[in-house]
């Protein structure tokens, strides 16, 4: 637990260990930020979403808080010694950023799929621009090219 405290910490820091550095700090923002949105869709919309938009919004949830911790993780480690960590990190990141896609298409409204969850209106659309659309394209990116930095290039960064 004490190595979650702390970020950077491997002996060596190359640029791939800042940018997931930063992916794990925006990822704690996606945490935190998809719970104040769930209490806003709670209080806004009530708590039938249906059974489809609860389980995909659990599952989600869960994945962006196992791989915030991941993302921590492999900040902390020497580029070689984390590569099983950093290729999970970057399928992760390769199939979140798609289903992200279809996800802003649908907060949006370009895509309808009412299975799913009927396009959000108000306090409800613009909690999840902040937590999904801001801070959870930007999470997913920045750990899709840290984690693709920390397996293919691990020279030390500059300064």
């Amino acid at each position: 637990m004490a190595s979650l405290m702390v970020l950077m910490q491997a002996p060596v820091q190359t640029a791939g260990h800042r940018i997931i550095r930063v992916a794990a700090q925006l990822g704690v923002c996606f945490v935190l930020s998809h719970l104040i949105t769930v209490v806003v869709t709670c209080i806004a919309d009530g708590f039938h979403w249906g059974i489809n938009a609860w389980v995909l919004d659990t599952l989600g949830f869960g994945a962006g808080l196992f791989f915030t911790v991941q993302c921590w993780k492999a900040s902390n480690c020497v580029s070689g010694t984390a590569n099983k960590r950093n290729v999970w990190i970057c399928v992760w990141a390769c199939v979140t950023l798609c289903s992200r896609s279809i996800d802003t298409l649908m907060l949006f409204g370009v895509i309808k799929w009412d299975d799913v969850y009927a396009t959000p209106t108000g306090p409800t659309l613009w909690a999840n621009v902040v937590s999904e659309v801001t801070f959870g394209n930007a999470f997913a990116l920045a750990a899709l090219l840290g984690s693709c930095m920390l397996l293919f290039k691990s020279q030390p960064a500059a300064g």
